[in-house]
């Protein structure tokens, strides 16, 4: 519902058929961040332990299966449209709320408190705009005067409408101040 509360169970298990444990994260050890905080119970097998399992010539029966294929996902309109492999997944049919009961997990591990959750927000509250610059990263960056512009803009945003309004260079807040801001925002520019 659009709590997020849900009678399915979480998964207990995630396997990575073609990929070892020390590959799986990411730089940012956003991953394992995100992965723990919604699933605590959860346990994790990789390519070493998928061979075990073939190995033993028997077969293992699990109530419920959830494949995905990165591969596949890049040939989907939605990865096509965003960019985004898990962009697929939010066009299936379904509940719209789908990805609370995950969502609202991870902001609790983070420390968000209910009141700050937008989803709980009325209608009338003001946004929350981020603009998460990537000014200092040598990649990915806005030539400089049109980042400035945009700032400028946002910043009159804030000043006429009484907007909150966030300019963030995430690498420097720690991965719980990521998760709350991220949280916390109801629009979002990513450069």
């Amino acid at each position: 519902n659009s709590n997020g509360d849900t009678t399915l169970p979480t998964p207990r298990r995630m396997m990575f058929t073609h990929v070892d444990a020390a590959n799986w994260r990411d730089y940012a050890a956003m991953n394992q961040l995100v992965l723990f905080s919604s699933f605590p119970s959860i346990t994790m097998e990789f390519w070493n332990d998928w061979i075990e399992r073939a190995d033993m010539g028997r077969p293992f029966v699990f109530d419920r299966v959830l494949f995905a294929d990165r591969a596949a996902a890049m040939h989907g309109t939605n990865f096509l449209k965003t960019q985004r492999t898990a962009a697929n997944a939010f066009a299936l049919p379904g509940s719209v709320h789908w990805w609370s009961p995950i969502r609202n997990n991870v902001m609790r591990f983070a420390g968000l408190k209910e009141e700050e959750n937008p989803d709980a927000l009325e209608i009338t509250a003001p946004p929350v705009i981020t603009y998460i610059s990537r000014q200092g990263w040598g990649r990915r960056m806005l030539i400089p005067e049109h980042h400035e512009k945009l700032v400028q803009e946002l910043y009159k945003l804030r000043d006429t409408y009484g907007y909150e309004v966030n300019v963030v260079s995430m690498d420097k807040l720690s991965r719980q101040e990521q998760l709350r801001l991220a949280g916390r925002t109801t629009v979002r520019n990513n450069h």
